[in-house]
């Protein structure tokens, strides 16, 4: 006997091909993890997060992950009988905070069920916490010298 990781009912009361489907590991097209290491309101946002109808490719910005990105194909001159190099452009695709509205980082995607898509800042000053995380630069901090 063993239990369903998607429904919790027991291997018996499902059909085998049913069965199989709900075994199956999916990828997430947001951040690439396994449907396994989210939960289901985390996965439900990252699938809200992904652009519809439109091709999707993936970006790398100089030495961060990749990311998701749109590709984009501009109306460009054709000159001497060849396009430009530069037509297609590869838009990155970010999560945006519900009430600031601003891009958030990775580690807010990953929190983004537990956050509610908030960003950290918005997140503190709708439970009245105080948000400490880079509130000063660290050269305020002891005149930006290092105790010893």
């Amino acid at each position: 006997m063993s239990m369903c990781k998607v429904c919790h009912i027991d291997s018996k009361k499902h059909s085998t091909k049913q069965w199989r489907l709900h075994q199956q590991k999916l990828k997430c097209t947001f951040c690439g993890k396994n449907s396994l290491e989210h939960s289901v309101e985390l996965w439900d946002t990252h699938q809200k997060a992904v652009p519809t109808n439109v091709k999707l490719g993936t970006v790398r910005k100089g030495f961060g992950p990749e990311t998701l990105a749109k590709i984009v194909k501009w109306n460009t001159v054709i000159v001497n009988g060849k396009e430009s190099p530069f037509h297609v452009e590869y838009i990155p695709v970010y999560m945006s905070c519900k009430i600031c509205e601003s891009a958030i980082s990775s580690t807010e995607v990953n929190l983004a069920d537990v956050l509610d898509s908030n960003c950290f800042q918005c997140f503190a000053d709708m439970t009245d916490q105080e948000y400490s995380w880079h509130s000063k630069p660290w050269w305020t901090i002891n005149s930006g010298k290092y105790k010893e």
